[in-house]
């Protein structure tokens, strides 16, 4: 998860996974390319998920969603209309980081909108059994009939509209956001 900030669409996948599994692995994409600085998203994401007993919080590290194994992830918005290759970044987790860490599933949200993040999800869909691990994608949570997104919450966040925030976010994030932005309501 990018978590660009962390959102209740974020939360709602990790309960989702959390229920299924008995340990769950949260890989927080830790390359400082986004709005808001890896150690703010981190530890957004690690109290927003304080209460389940069983997840751990980790950063994505050199090998996750990275500039070095899927460069193409944060340059989305040129990338719309490309084919991107994020082989690369899913053969690592698969042959590497799934048997050391012992998991056997992966989780991510379905994405409607993005093509770069949903050709991610096609290329594990295709190359994670390779390695025994099974894919899952979970559906968006949404609101107002749309998806939850950390890019509706940045859009809210340049308009001011803390009310709209407010539906988007945990509490957590919420107060976070009225303190980097010094707003009283």
């Amino acid at each position: 998860m990018n978590c660009n900030p962390f959102t209740l669409g974020h939360r709602a996948l990790v309960e989702y996974a959390a229920a299924q599994v008995v340990k769950l692995y949260v890989f927080v994409v830790e390359e400082d390319k986004s709005i808001f600085p890896f150690a703010d998203r981190i530890e957004l994401v690690k109290q927003g998920v304080k209460d389940l007993a069983n997840v751990e919080v980790l950063p994505s590290g050199k090998f996750i969603i990275s500039q070095q194994t899927f460069s193409g992830y944060f340059n989305k918005a040129e990338l719309q209309d490309a084919v991107v290759d994020s082989s690369e970044d899913v053969e690592i987790f698969g042959r590497e980081i799934a048997p050391t860490l012992g998991i056997t599933v992966r989780f991510a949200g379905e994405e409607p909108t993005d093509n770069v993040t949903r050709q991610y999800n096609e290329t594990m869909k295709r190359i994670l059994p390779r390695y025994g691990v099974e894919f899952r994608e979970i559906p968006r949570k949404t609101f107002d009939g749309e998806p939850i997104s950390a890019s509706a919450v940045r859009e809210a966040l340049k308009a001011g509209d803390f009310d709209r925030i407010k539906e988007l976010v945990p509490e957590t994030t919420l107060l976070y956001l009225r303190g980097r932005h010094s707003v009283t309501k």
